[in-house]
């Protein structure tokens, strides 16, 4: 399994699988299939061009795209040493075989990198269990929950925020 970041040659590949995930998961995301299918492609490809600090991965199994994760960043001045994670989605039949895993490791090497980023943030459905687990593997603390944080086909879900602190001490 390959994990890399996206660039605007992947962008079919990764607006396939982002709308796949936005129509089988609607409650594990802010955005809608609605609001994301009307994109252009060169919308998404401008989304996937190289930005210090940010970026979409994605893993491969052979040419196929079978799973995606982004790290955004924060704009105020004030707030930019936060980044967040946003868009995991793992393809069904991908599942089980430590693809997400392998997207928020390689997430957070990226962070790693980036000197001004001092923590990860993300928010995860309160129902996806296996999700939160996995964070928590990786060192991410949950810090609250976000009481009817999305509302989807009537009904209101909660999120879980969590946190990374990025520690950048060397062991001496």
């Amino acid at each position: 399994m390959l994990v890399r970041p996206l660039t605007p040659s992947d962008a079919s590949s990764f607006v396939s699988l982002r709308l796949a995930g936005l129509k089988e998961c609607p409650a594990s995301f802010a955005s809608s299939y609605e609001e994301e299918a009307g994109r252009s492609l060169h919308d998404v490809e401008r989304q996937l061009a190289a930005v210090r600090g940010q970026g979409v991965f994605g893993s491969f199994n052979g040419t196929r795209l079978v799973g995606v994760a982004g790290l955004g960043r924060e704009h105020p001045r004030k707030l930019s040493h936060k980044a967040f994670v946003w868009g995991v989605y793992v393809a069904p039949d991908m599942r089980g075989r430590g693809v997400s895993r392998a997207l928020i490791v390689a997430l957070i090497e990226f962070a790693r990198l980036e000197p001004e980023i001092t923590q990860i943030n993300l928010t995860v459905n309160a129902n996806n269990e296996l999700a939160t687990r996995l964070y928590k593997s990786l060192g991410f603390e949950p810090f609250g929950v976000e009481r009817n944080s999305l509302l989807v086909d009537g009904c209101f879900h909660d999120e879980v925020h969590m946190s990374l602190k990025i520690d950048r001490r060397t062991a001496s």
